[in-house]
Order: structure tokens, then sequence, then C-alpha cells
């Protein structure tokens, strides 16, 4: 298990490095939160969030992310809750 979680690890990390993309922020095999790097809920953002939330449920598990809410952080950014189910 402490290996699936190192690399799990490492792939969130990779995946904040590209500038404008989601970022995972949390993880914990039921839930993912990700960030975005806009405020507000537009189409372009949600779908991006959703595409980066299906691919870590999908980790080890094959979960689908069903989306819960969204709650605006400082820095004009967007924290979005997926369940993965």
């Amino acid at each position: 298990m402490k290996n699936v979680s190192a690399g799990l690890l490492a792939l969130l990390m990779l995946s904040a490095c590209a500038k404008d993309a989601p970022a995972v922020s949390d993880y914990n095999g039921d839930s993912v939160k990700v960030v975005t790097p806009t405020r507000g809920s537009d189409e372009e953002t949600k779908a991006a969030a959703q595409k980066e939330a299906d691919r870590i449920c999908a980790i080890g598990h094959r979960k689908r992310a069903e989306y819960a809410s969204t709650r605006e952080l400082p820095d004009n950014q967007s924290e979005h809750l997926f369940l993965c189910l």
C-alpha cells in the first residue's frame, strides 16, 4: 500500500507542474479535490476538473468521479470536490 501511495503522490505532484492546469490537492481513495486556477464555474473549467478527477479516481480502483461541490479559494482559485464511486 505504501508503494501505491508514493506513486500516487508522485503523479499528483507532476499534475501540478503544468501551468493553468487543474491540480489535485487531496485524494483519499473515496474522494478527490481538484484545484483550478480560475474562479467560477465555466464549462471549460468544470470539464478540465472532471477529467483530472476521473483520471485520479481510476488509479488502481477503476472508479468514476462524481462532482459534489465547489468552493472558492484565495488568489482566484476554486477547489472542486469529487466522490470516487
